[in-house]
């Protein structure tokens, strides 16, 4: 949606390539997905504490993965702990200050959390980037930004923040622990590039009055049927994120799949995070006024973006 004044600037990807040798195809903006085929070991080895184990090749360590990446947390609080709502043990709509470190579990063997790691630091990198474009907002002059992201990464970091929460235990209705079913299709999804079924995917709301209200917490929550997650939504410093995991009949009006870009402005400045998909026709923006930093979400933001009509 957007184009530098230059071939030769940098690439807003933060590669620190010109972006002509970058990302720039054309007038084009496109960002290569992280493809994970080829990268197996080929063990023929399931480990049985790593949710990958289906692959049958697995390292023999367990490691700890934080079902909140590391990376992300990191752009929050100070260095020991963070604010989070959203847990089932929290209470409905409480938010407290946690230690990082109790944010983790025993849920991937070394290799296949290694191989996630491009996930986690490209949704680290968005994270961070709406974290500044807010504090950039407070200047006495701000300016225009530009910054590019991958829509395919920034999609599995949400699956595979969605696996962790199954597969440690975390996901409840209320303050009450529901257990839901870990599915094949979604390591396969993120580790041998299997396609996102039609309808699945990253939903950002670009509904209620079209303003981002930034804060500094992180807040995760999922519409659950049987023992299968239908969606799991996600704000993340004031952006409504929503990750599909089924084929919905009706989404409710405001709800962009798979945007091409996120703009927020204020006044005559807009910053703008380009997003680019290797599929073209997902090609609507979302627009969105800045507004001052508040504590917590509006009250009128709803959670079912599945229309009830």
């Amino acid at each position: 949606m957007s184009i530098p004044t230059s071939p030769y600037d940098p690439c807003p990807c933060a590669s620190g390539l010109k972006a002509k040798f970058c990302c720039l195809d054309g007038k084009m903006w496109n960002k290569k997905p992280t493809l994970l085929t080829g990268k197996t070991l080929q063990t023929n080895y399931a480990h049985q504490k790593c949710y990958a184990n289906n692959l049958n090749d697995c390292s023999d360590k367990i490691s700890k993965e934080h079902y909140i990446s590391e990376y992300l947390l990191n752009n929050l609080g100070n260095t020991n702990s963070v604010n989070i709502k959203g847990l089932h043990w929290q209470g409905f709509g409480n938010m407290q200050t946690m230690p990082k470190a109790t944010l983790a579990s025993n849920i991937l063997c070394t290799h296949h959390n290694a191989l996630l790691s491009p996930f986690d630091s490209e949704m680290g990198r968005f994270h961070r980037t709406i974290v500044e474009y807010n504090q950039g907002f407070e200047l006495e002059t701000p300016i225009n930004d530009l910054s590019l992201f991958c829509g395919e990464d920034l999609e599995k970091w949400m699956l595979k923040t969605v696996c962790a929460f199954i597969v440690s235990k975390q996901i409840g209705i209320g303050n009450k622990k529901v257990e839901c079913k870990m599915k094949e299709i979604y390591t396969n999804i993120l580790f041998t590039d299997a396609p996102f079924p039609d309808g699945w995917g990253m939903y950002v709301d670009a509904a209620n009055d079209q303003t981002i209200l930034y804060h500094n917490y992180l807040h995760f929550n999922f519409l659950v049927q049987d023992d299968s997650v239908l969606y799991a939504k996600m704000v993340l410093a004031g952006l409504i994120f929503y990750l599909v995991l089924d084929t919905p009949n009706n989404i409710k009006p405001g709800m962009i799949y798979r945007p091409r870009a996120v703009e927020i402005k204020k006044g005559d400045v807009r910053k703008t995070m380009e997003i680019s998909w290797q599929d073209t026709q997902y090609n609507q923006g979302v627009f969105l006024n800045h507004q001052a930093d508040v504590t917590r979400t509006k009250d009128e933001w709803n959670d079912f973006i599945f229309s009830q009509t």
